[in-house]
């Protein structure tokens, strides 16, 4: 390995590994210093390894389908939604996957329970003290914000590996300030506002956020197939950033009423109340004097 490729952070990865291994039996870690986007690499080794079996490729040994938690310091080609770039930078982003075999019928409401999972971890319920609302927010249906502004994002795919089906869930979380935000065209890449962790908690650096939100996320998937986001209908009330507000989801506009037990999105229309699948649109803030009035 070239020494610029070596990662040039301490990432802890055997206490890491020790915390995610009774949650996820068989886990590895891995932390690259450079790679173009985790969920990629994720994706290929599953789909190499499902087409040669032993003599896979990208696979990290054979017969591989157990779960893998890929860090990179740096993502040159990181991907959100609908294929959208998210911009990186080594040092002052976390960027991550986690890939495990799942077994589920339904997958509606997953990137909700998992957002709210994270949020959770970085921003408790008990630190919020009485009735203050949370800094941390979720934008439906795969967003974290913080003070109204974009924090990170979720990508969730699925790949099928023989019998199995793999899950890769990509997080990308901005840590500190990046000086210069734009795209491969010159343009911002943060057109809804930037924002970062450092503004929650100074101290907190890329490993340090690894360490509270990865088992956090490890136990929202164990949990998930037992009883889906119904369980999490209340955490992510509490944190449903568009709740009561005018919105436009394609070209359905009206008023957000929450999500339901399967994660949809409830808007109050003119037509009555509609339901709109996480798959299908992007939500818009309809309010022109908010901060953050476009989507993601």
């Amino acid at each position: 390995m070239n020494p610029t490729d070596s990662p040039h952070q301490d990432w802890q990865a055997e206490a890491l590994w020790q915390a995610l291994t009774p949650l996820l039996p068989g886990i590895s870690i891995e932390v690259l210093a450079r790679t173009a986007s985790t969920n990629s690499a994720l994706l290929e080794r599953v789909r190499q390894q499902a087409q040669q079996g032993s003599e896979a490729r990208y696979g990290r040994r054979a017969h591989d389908m157990l779960p893998c938690l890929l860090v990179a310091e740096h993502q040159t080609h990181g991907r959100g939604r609908q294929g959208r770039a998210w911009l990186s930078s080594p040092g002052a982003s976390l960027t991550f996957s986690l890939g495990l075999p799942m077994e589920l019928s339904d997958w509606s409401g997953l990137s909700l329970a998992i957002g709210c999972a994270i949020a959770d971890a970085l921003e408790p319920a008990a630190a919020l003290g009485g009735q203050a609302l949370p800094r941390l927010q979720l934008k439906w249906p795969n967003d974290l914000w913080l003070d109204g502004r974009k924090l990170g994002g979720i990508l969730i795919e699925t790949v099928p590996a023989g019998a199995q089906r793999m899950a890769i869930i990509g997080v990308g979380l901005n840590i500190h300030s990046l000086a210069a935000a734009e795209d491969s065209h010159g343009s911002t890449a943060f057109n809804t506002g930037f924002a970062a962790l450092e503004e929650l908690d100074p101290s907190l650096a890329a490993p340090a956020v690894l360490a509270r939100i990865a088992p956090a996320m490890a136990r929202c998937l164990v949990d998930f197939p037992h009883g889906g986001f119904a369980g999490w209908l209340t955490a992510y009330a509490r944190r449903d950033l568009t709740l009561g507000q005018a919105v436009s989801a394609g070209s359905l506009e009206g008023t957000s009423r929450g999500v339901s037990a399967d994660g949809s999105l409830l808007l109050e229309t003119a037509q009555g109340l509609q339901s709109v699948s996480a798959g299908e649109v992007s939500l818009r803030l309809s309010n022109p004097s908010s901060p953050s009035t476009l989507s993601t």
